[in-house]
């Protein structure tokens, strides 16, 4: 009896922490209230900033013009665009009607596609990182982990866990 009992109280735990997962992405899905789409100005100082920091990496890397080529490559491939065919983010009224197996559909199409970008961003890396020496290696290295340290690390990630000891 103690047992079945424990089964359900996990049972309804894990449907409550899903509820939650929903709850959370659904939110997400429309942003913040008051969050909008990005203006022009703030789309332009996202590319600004964009183009300031792979200038950096281009000198900090000492970009030979044999490695020109490939360079101008990976910045190609690296870009983010917007992936063809992928559906708009639905509105609040829109993901107020969806049922929660037409909600997890649309999350699991997400991954899908963020899955493939990231696949194709990896061999784009690879790609570009066998055309490096090793002290370029090295530095794109170094760039990689301050770029994902800033990125996850308030999170817990890439700093030895959630308490940040390594």
């Amino acid at each position: 009896m103690f047992t079945l009992r424990k089964q359900i109280l996990i049972g309804v735990t894990a449907l409550s922490f899903a509820a939650m997962g929903v709850t959370a992405y659904a939110q997400q899905a429309d942003g913040p209230v008051g969050r909008h789409a990005p203006t022009p100005e703030q789309q332009a100082k996202f590319a600004a900033n964009m183009a300031k920091r792979q200038a950096k990496l281009h000198d900090d890397l000492k970009i030979t013009p044999d490695q020109e080529a490939a360079w101008q490559t990976f910045l190609g491939k690296i870009k983010p665009v917007r992936p063809e065919g992928a559906p708009p983010r639905p509105n609040k009224e829109e993901w107020a009607k969806q049922t929660a197996p037409e909600r997890l559909d649309h999350q699991m199409e997400f991954l899908k596609r963020a899955e493939a970008r990231l696949a194709e961003h990896t061999a784009a890396v690879k790609e570009f990182y066998a055309v490096l020496t090793p002290t370029q290696q090295k530095t794109f290295d170094e760039h990689f982990n301050k770029m994902m340290k800033h990125r996850f690390g308030h999170r817990g990630f890439h700093q030895g866990g959630p308490e940040g000891r390594p």
